[in-house]
């Protein structure tokens, strides 16, 4: 495991502390997960990232969300970026 960013659009969430964040997984579908505020890189309405736990295998990045039950999404490397 690995910790990084996937880039992200980001959007405003339903509470100050909160951010939605829109993302494309790999086979292209695009996904929204609400995440802390404060695991966000960038402001509202723009592109930024969002801090994941980055798994690999089998040859497949695996980002995991700051979410409350820390979702696995599937991504493109292209979308990642390390520290």
């Amino acid at each position: 495991m690995t910790q990084g960013w996937l880039k992200c659009h980001i959007l405003k969430g339903m509470f100050s502390d909160e951010r939605v964040v829109v993302f494309h997984i790999i086979n292209g579908e695009r996904y929204s997960e609400f995440v802390p505020a404060d695991q966000v890189q960038g402001n509202i309405g723009t592109d930024g990232a969002v801090s994941v736990s980055i798994y690999h295998k089998d040859g497949t990045s695996f980002a995991e969300l700051p979410t409350e039950y820390r979702e696995l999404y599937a991504v493109k490397d292209g979308d990642l970026v390390l520290p």
